[in-house]
């Protein structure tokens, strides 16, 4: 396969030294020195010092984030005659067409020529440290010439004075490169942009296009449903004659590989080992249309699928090709929850983590009960002990758990359980997230407009529902202000999608570069 994930994608940073070298030896309000300072040559010498510094700078922050690459330096370079010859914009034409973002040092008397660079190139253009009072003066003139309508299209400049601001900068790019870069595929029965049990999806794909760049694929779930088996002669129903995506042999054992690392790996095995193939058999079949439609995400619908009969005759759901989607860093959500799955791609762009989305609710008691499908005795003691009867807290529930929302890197302990409760069919991964007390989450999701994105910090109480079949995966968490939570949440949806750890400063800044506006609870 050959879907490009968040974590693949690197930010490509282009150094752009600007350079001045005086030709004669004089003195002045423009040249000041003494000795071999004044002589020619003198300053080409320390414009490669500088150039190297910058350089060096650029190279180890890129040591320290591998998703930044740093690519070879560019000069703009004049000498005491003021020259600007349409050479250097062409030799600079590839370079910049290269890059995703340009890192601009400017010494005396070369300010103009990186003000010229934004009004010839587009990539968006940082002023560094190192180009002492340039870094107000550049973005000055250039924001100052957008805001006159002299150029159809704003250049974004950023200046900063501290280089430990940079990293801030080049990680928002980044994640709105990524979002940019998003397709995800749609399986849909009907027209509809949202599904019967998610109506608080995006309400416009072409608005979403727009505003965000991501963009939208789509596959009759018919068709998808008949290519999760092998070939039939004379093609599939929904589509006799055309030679399709259909299971195969190779599919089969890969599918029988990844059962057997399953099951070796689990704490417990509450499903047959022929109901896990099914739906590795679907999961497999979803990832070859990602890889054939370029996608790097996915949603289905839910109770429009159910209602055909077709998962209940083929025996399997889409809950393990979620999790396994999402363990992988590959966005992808139930119910046609499209919302969601743009949302996980701007949290893993931002954080490098996998995330988990589910039902968010407020928890309300019962007879000292804690009112949640897939909730047990356990979890009414758990949470009485740890926080109190009654007490106000708010939790996330789904049946898509997975191996690495702990850590992207490995895999936690796990249990494989079936999700229908009468006849065993659609496997899922239960991951205990009690082992979580105390870990901070962060969480997020677009309005259904896209014009807005809630972020929120909370904290894990404990975990529930990771043996019981069914969307009874629990993750318990405390927020600042519950009755506050909720009012705020009602803007924006039931799912909300989270990560461990806390990004909220950075999908600030994501939700800011896309003219999106944040709203933000802090815990």
């Amino acid at each position: 396969m050959s879907i490009t994930r968040a974590f693949d994608v690197k930010l490509k940073v282009l150094p752009l030294i600007a350079m001045c070298e005086h030709k004669y030896y004089y003195e002045g309000p423009c040249r000041f020195g003494s000795g071999d300072t004044l002589q020619p040559g003198y300053d080409g010498m320390a414009n490669a010092r500088r150039k190297k510094a910058t350089v060096d700078i650029l190279n180890k922050m890129a040591e320290e984030n591998p998703n930044f690459e740093i690519l070879e330096a560019a000069v703009l370079q004049r000498t005491d005659d003021w020259d600007n010859h349409e050479a250097m914009w062409e030799a600079l034409k590839p370079s910049v067409d290269a890059c995703d973002v340009v890192i601009g040092s400017a010494s005396i008397a070369c300010d103009d020529l990186l003000v010229e660079y934004a009004s010839r190139f587009t990539k968006p253009l940082i002023i560094t440290p190192d180009s002492y009072a340039s870094n107000t003066a550049i973005p000055a003139a250039i924001r100052a010439t957008a805001r006159a309508g002299e150029e159809d299209k704003q250049t974004e400049v950023y200046s900063i004075w501290r280089w430990d601001q940079l990293k801030d900068i080049l990680v928002t790019l980044r994640a709105r490169k990524i979002m940019r870069s998003t397709r995800i595929l749609l399986a849909t029965r009907f027209a509809n942009p949202t599904s019967y049990s998610s109506i608080d999806s995006f309400n416009s794909f072409e608005k979403i296009t727009k505003k965000l760049g991501v963009r939208f694929r789509f596959e009759n779930i018919h068709e998808l449903f008949d290519q999760m088996t092998p070939a039939v002669e004379g093609g599939n129903p929904t589509t006799p004659g055309r030679a399709t995506l259909d299971l195969t042999e190779e599919d089969k054992a890969e599918a029988e590989r990844m059962a057997d690392e399953l099951v070796a790996g689990a704490d417990f095995v509450e499903i047959e080992r022929d109901m896990l193939l099914r739906s590795l058999y679907a999961y497999l079949t979803v990832k070859k249309h990602m890889d054939d439609k370029d996608c790097c995400g996915f949603t289905a619908p839910c109770p429009d699928a159910c209602s055909t009969r077709r998962l209940n005759e083929m025996k399997f759901t889409f809950c393990l090709t979620h999790s396994l989607n999402m363990e992988q860093g590959i966005p992808s959500c139930c119910e046609f929850d499209v919302d969601s799955v743009v949302s996980m791609q701007a949290l893993m762009a931002v954080s490098g983590q996998c995330p988990y989305v589910g039902n968010t609710e407020p928890l309300n008691w019962f007879n000292e009960r804690p009112m949640v499908l897939g909730g047990t005795e356990r979890s009414a003691n758990v949470l009485k002990s740890r926080i109190g009867a009654n007490q106000a807290v708010y939790f996330m529930q789904h049946s898509v758990a997975h191996r690495r929302i702990q850590n992207p890197g490995k895999n936690s302990k796990y249990g494989l359980q079936h999700f229908a409760f009468d006849q065993g069919f659609g496997a899922t991964i239960r991951c205990d997230c009690d082992q979580d007390e105390g870990q901070i989450m962060t969480l997020c999701r677009f309005s259904p407009d896209g014009e807005k994105m809630f972020i929120a910090n909370a904290e894990v109480v404990c975990g529930d529902g990771f043996e019981v079949p069914n969307c009874s995966q629990i993750v318990y968490f405390k927020v600042k202000d519950i009755d506050k939570f909720f009012d705020t949440q009602c803007d924006f949806g039931n799912h909300l999608v989270m990560v461990y750890g806390d990004y909220h400063k950075e999908l600030i800044n994501l939700a800011k570069s896309m003219d999106v506006e944040p709203v933000v609870l802090e815990y």
